[in-house]
């Protein structure tokens, strides 16, 4: 007679572990944004900001490259705030060269 065990075996056994659909760190930064939205009185920009900020951290632990958010940045954001080094502002159209 065959005993069935009904023991889970993880498919791999570096997985991490999760809380519903994110990892535990990717759960700290969708709560730390919700928090923000709370005490700011701003709720759906905290939720935004914490979706944003698990994407970001998810980019960021697949080592892919953020560099489109850069760009974003460097378009979006006043060039005193956040400029690159080796590039004009962004408000200046004429071509270098």
């Amino acid at each position: 007679m065959a005993q069935t065990d009904r023991t889970r075996i993880p498919a791999t056994l570096d997985e991490p572990e999760k809380l519903a659909f994110w990892t535990i760190d990717e759960f700290i930064v969708l709560i730390g944004g919700f928090m923000l939205g709370i005490v700011l009185s701003r709720f759906v920009e905290g939720i935004l900001a914490g979706f944003v900020g698990v994407w970001a951290l998810k980019k960021f632990k697949k080592g892919e490259s953020l560099n489109l958010l850069r760009y974003a940045a460097y378009w979006v954001l006043p060039s005193s705030l956040f400029a690159f080094k080796r590039t004009l502002s962004s408000y200046k159209r004429d071509l270098a060269g």
